[in-house]
């Protein structure tokens, strides 16, 4: 009987303490959606419409790149702390005429459940970052963003981290039968861009941060009559110049 009664006041005891603690608290949380849209200067990008190019039409056959670690910034008294929206993700602009809708509305990444707050800014890094670069797309099933065999280079032991792809009717005769193709790779273009801006996430809504990608930008102060693509290894200055583009003038927030 003893030995009954004491168990039963042990389990009483219990019972009472974990009734005296407070509920947890649940974190407020808010989604958050990236929005990329293509452009070619003023106009939607499409692959296969004819755009602009100083006097002749030029089509783009591809038009896409890796993010990887992409965070909210927080400046807290000088003292910035990360909140990571996504370890890594694919863009792909390469849509189709008939596609000008999706077109229009750009294609739209959701990080779900980030912490509420106010943000001064969102860092995105182009490329795949090094700690997955070291690894190839068959290490991933699928639907992962890095399964991806058309985006891996064997050869450089590196995803491609972007592809630009286009053709150009330099004769003006209806064929383009001038190619470009802007492949990029490797640890050394990899590349970080921080955009400097308000952002204010409250509980149970989605937040929208909206982004235009520059095709026509890519090309700025290259020759593409000479520098038609990037081949093998020994074209990183190229690499890096198409890489230096994308970060620095074709990829833009929306203010």
């Amino acid at each position: 009987m003893k030995k009954i009664f004491w168990f039963t006041l042990f389990t009483s005891f219990l019972l009472f303490q974990n009734s005296c603690r407070p509920d947890p608290t649940l974190e407020e949380t808010s989604d958050v959606e990236l929005i990329f849209k293509g452009k070619y200067a003023d106009e939607v990008l499409m692959i296969n419409n004819d755009y602009d190019y100083d006097g002749n039409p030029i089509r783009f056959d591809q038009f896409n790149f890796y993010i990887s670690n992409v965070v909210l910034v927080k400046d807290i008294v000088g003292n910035p702390e990360e909140t990571e929206l996504f370890e890594i993700n694919f863009v792909d602009l390469s849509f189709k005429p008939v596609d000008v809708e999706d077109a229009t509305k750009g294609v739209v990444i959701t990080a779900p459940n980030i912490p509420v707050g106010e943000y001064s800014g969102i860092k995105i890094n182009i490329g795949v970052a090094p700690d997955l670069n070291i690894t190839s797309w068959e290490d991933y099933g699928s639907g992962h963003p890095l399964r991806k065999a058309g985006h891996y280079w064997s050869a450089w032991n590196s995803f491609i981290f972007s592809k630009t792809e286009a053709k150009i009717d330099i004769d003006s005769d209806g064929t383009f039968s001038h190619k470009l193709a802007y492949h990029t790779g490797s640890d050394e273009a990899y590349r970080t861009k921080f955009f400097a801006k308000n952002i204010i996430l409250e509980n149970g809504t989605t937040s929208k941060i909206s982004f235009n990608v520059d095709a026509k930008r890519i090309f700025e102060d290259i020759n593409v009559m000479t520098q038609t693509g990037t081949h093998n290894i020994n074209d990183m200055v190229l690499v890096n110049e198409i890489m230096d583009n994308l970060q620095q003038k074709s990829l833009e927030i929306d203010q």
